[in-house]
């Protein structure tokens, strides 16, 4: 048996790795007993007959065709390995919501706008972005502050519109003001936008994580 062994898994090293490539193909194209799992275990079983190869070859001092069998292995591994890494990024979707703290933090983060602690939330959406191949989503937000409040927000919004930030700017309109940021690697993987409705006593922003 160990002779047998010795001849197919050592000397014949070729062999574990034709018939794994083999096993794969077929895995692939859904040419041997589709919808069972009998491919899918082929290409398990070849896989450690050319691991045990690829050790054997390591403990004959056989350095190279080891390198060359484990890097064959490696491959569809690491492929499949990526594949689960995407999919799981797929079903891993946001919350239906922003947690309250969150919300403040967000909208600091993104203007360096304190918002009051007081306020109602009119909107609160995350939507994950359908056929996204990672963990896309995007982001609706809307609330309402108190008007009390409105001096302190302006306030700090004109004491921005002085100072040049790498987030963005703040332009005034009839109805109050908006925040553009700036397309640079800050925004790049959330671009979004920003309003305070200062007739309304609103605050709106829409971001969208890429």
């Amino acid at each position: 048996m160990t002779e047998i062994l010795k001849k197919y898994l050592v000397i014949k090293w070729w062999l574990p790795i034709l018939v794994f490539g083999i096993s794969i193909i077929l895995f692939i194209s859904g040419a041997i007993l589709p919808n069972t799992d009998f491919a899918f275990y082929t290409v398990l079983f070849f896989g450690v007959v050319l691991l045990i190869s690829t050790i054997w070859q390591f403990l004959k001092g056989k350095i190279a065709i080891g390198f060359l069998q484990l890097s064959i292995l490696a491959i569809p591994i690491l492929f499949f390995g990526f594949m689960v890494y995407l999919f799981s990024g797929m079903m891993n979707k946001p919350d239906g919501e922003l947690a309250l703290d969150r919300i403040e933090h967000l909208i600091q983060e993104k203007t360096d706008l304190t918002i009051p602690k007081d306020f109602e939330i009119l909107e609160n959406l995350i939507e994950h972005t359908e056929g996204a191949l990672d963990s896309d989503y995007f982001i609706g937000l809307t609330i309402q502050y108190n008007e009390y409040d409105e001096k302190n927000i302006v306030e700090q919004i004109l004491k921005s519109a002085e100072l040049k930030s790498d987030k963005g700017s703040w332009k005034k309109y009839d109805n109050g003001f908006d925040f553009e940021h700036n397309k640079n690697e800050i925004n790049r993987a959330e671009p979004f936008y920003f309003k305070v409705d200062t007739l309304n006593n609103k605050m709106e922003l829409n971001l969208s994580h890429l």
